[in-house]
């Protein structure tokens, strides 16, 4: 059998593109021939996460649905202490490592740099969880040049809804090419939903973009009637004030099948589109109207991250989990932005975490009660049992068969494996010789099992009931 170091390079890429992040990094390590093949596999990245606050740094790269790397790190008495997490946020699973001491916003960005900074890479959305009421930092000297003017290839770039001092950093950060658009992303609290139930969206033109949209995009988990009315206000004033915002939308995931509607008021016109995914509102001044309406018209779904058949599925359960993060990670919690007069924001975020924490625990629950799942049987009534022994003894004309019913509600053979629920038992009790091949003529050994034990005194039961009957009538 031919090892790994004689495979044909078109077979180790075969196999490079299925392997895991981390796999695929350690992999680049072993030989500069293995760094090549590694280099020359394309590898897509759904999103990550780089934070730095209060001495404090953050990387976190997500590769798929509840699959992260992060990485935490903060200064220590020996150095830099680097707590390791992966695909999991109980404590207890968290290893930690001592570097020496250094930077602490440096030495995050060098482990950024060495993992996501190369061609072969691409970012689908890069988030930079830096708040502005962070310590000034000279982002050129602090940011670039530990990046040593590397660049990530991505297509999203996402800010915090009140981070602007990054911006100007865009072209610097990201290949041009790659790019495709600039969001800024908050949380409103005010509601009592655990997920964003309507998008609030503004588009407006910048600066820094060359050219590519650039949304400010509020994920509300209050999707009432006083909200919606005071953004719609608000959404006028600034419209009428601001020359750079385009439109703003209103995007709510309740189904509301309907013709495009138009509605022109004294100053400003609306355009509300919908479909079984749900509905979106645009407001526009009449100078910016055909602009829109032709961004509007050819979108299947404009309700976007709140549409779970039209969205990514990874896309859609990240910005569902966007309140989670206040249970989760408490301190990267500068993703809340609120709507004035809508409730004071610290007593907002005490209660949000009250209602998280409550969800989180019945959401444990349910995963213990899910695996202590039992074979099913103390379900099965007698009659049910002697039912289906008669017609088993019936159809087969022979040796009656240990059946069992699963959790579903169908009855099996014993020993035959679940390809569903893979609930196989492994104890030498249970095991059933599978690999033994005899003749049909061989009488077949017997299994000794407690279902055998339960089983017998009722078949045994059941054949006198038979003869009894066959004796009397």
């Amino acid at each position: 059998m031919r090892d790994w170091n004689h495979l044909p390079v078109e077979i180790k890429r075969h196999v490079v593109k299925n392997l895991d992040f981390m796999s695929r990094h350690s992999m680049k390590s072993t030989s500069h021939v293995e760094r090549l093949i590694v280099n020359s596999t394309c590898f897509k990245v759904p999103r990550v996460r780089f934070g730095y606050k209060q001495g404090k740094c953050l990387v976190m790269i997500y590769t798929g649905i509840e699959k992260f790397l992060r990485l935490e790190l903060s200064k220590c008495k020996e150095g830099i202490l680097v707590e390791r997490s992966e695909n999991t946020w109980d404590p207890r699973d968290i290893t930690t490592k001592i570097l020496p001491p250094s930077d602490v916003l440096k030495t995050g960005l060098t482990i950024l740099k060495n993992l996501l900074a190369h061609e072969s890479i691409i970012i689908e959305a890069m988030e930079w969880d830096i708040p502005d009421e962070s310590p000034k930092i000279k982002y050129q000297q602090e940011i670039l040049a530990p990046l040593d003017y590397e660049k990530f290839r991505v297509r999203e770039m996402v800010f915090l809804w009140n981070t602007v001092a990054l911006e100007p950093l865009i072209p610097n950060l990201c290949v041009v090419d790659d790019f495709k658009l600039l969001r800024r992303l908050g949380l409103e609290i005010s509601g009592e939903s655990l997920v964003p139930v309507m998008i609030h969206d503004s588009q407006v033109e910048h600066p820094w973009t060359l050219g590519r949209p650039c949304y400010q995009s509020m994920f509300c988990l209050n999707g009432s009637l006083p909200i919606t009315l005071v953004m719609h206000f608000q959404d006028r004033d600034v419209l009428l004030s601001d020359p750079k915002t385009i439109a703003t939308f209103l995007r709510v995931a309740s189904p509301l099948p309907q013709k495009p509607d138009r509605q022109a008021h004294s100053d400003t016109i609306n355009w509300t589109y919908g479909t079984e995914c749900g509905y979106w509102t645009a407001k526009m001044t009449p100078a910016n109207e055909a602009k829109v309406k032709k961004m509007l018209d050819p979108e299947k779904c404009g309700v976007h991250y709140q549409c779970k058949n039209c969205t990514d599925p990874f896309t859609f359960w990240y910005h569902q989990n966007l309140a989670r993060r206040f249970h989760q990670e408490p301190f990267w919690g500068d993703i809340v932005w609120q709507l004035p007069g809508f409730g004071d924001m610290e007593m907002g975020i005490r209660n949000l975490k009250i209602e998280l924490a409550k969800d989180e625990k019945e959401k444990k629950k349910l995963k213990k009660w899910e695996k202590e799942k039992s074979w099913g049987f103390k379900e099965i009534s007698v009659e049910t049992l002697v039912e289906m022994i008669d017609k088993d003894v019936k159809d087969s004309g022979g040796p009656v068969k240990n059946v069992v019913k699963n959790s579903g509600g169908d009855f099996k053979e014993l020993g035959q494996e679940s390809e569903a629920f893979g609930d196989g038992y492994d104890d030498k009790n249970f095991d059933i010789d599978a690999d033994a091949e005899e003749p049909a003529s061989a009488i077949p050994k017997p299994i000794f099992s407690l279902k055998v034990f339960f089983i017998l005194p009722i078949l045994l039961s059941f054949m006198f009931y038979l003869i009894i009957s066959h004796l009397y009538y």
